[in-house]
């Protein structure tokens, strides 16, 4: 009787994969005044929580200039997250692409620090998890298009 309850059981958690977590992905390339932008985010999910957010945003432009703008821009956007731990940022220039990459882990990372950075983050953490539909929503009001 134990073996056929023992079976049972290593049964459903195989058939169920032990909640296991998976990834849904965002993207959208466009063009605009000879720059280019690649975007694409891949957010790790356990049922209907986020759980970790990983970017690559490219850039890509043979003004110098117009890439060295956009990297000051995006360091004053991450500049105040630099002490929160588990968000992880990096921004650099290669020839003529800028290249941002961060890694945030929500399963980690003190949501109300990034809630007092920044109000705004409020927005889609809720009760300090964020939903799965929230940040699919955000992403697709940015035109990104994103599939599990």
């Amino acid at each position: 009787m134990k073996k056929i309850i023992a079976l049972t059981l290593l049964s459903l958690i195989l058939i169920t994969g032990c909640g296991k977590e998976k990834t849904m992905t965002c993207t959208r390339t466009m063009n605009q005044n000879s720059i280019s932008f690649d975007l694409k985010y891949e957010v790790e999910y356990l049922k209907d929580y986020v759980t970790k957010i990983k970017s690559t945003e490219m850039v890509k432009s043979s003004d110098k200039n117009v890439l060295e703008s956009y990297k000051e821009t995006v360091e004053k956007t991450y500049e105040p997250y630099k002490d929160v731990e588990h968000y992880n940022y990096s921004v650099e220039i290669t020839e003529d692409t800028l290249i941002s990459k961060t890694d945030l882990d929500y399963t980690k990372i003190d949501v109300d620090k990034m809630i007092e950075i920044d109000s705004a983050n409020s927005k889609i953490i809720k009760d300090g998890k964020i939903k799965l539909e929230d940040i699919k929503n955000t992403y697709e009001t940015m035109g990104l298009i994103c599939s599990k």
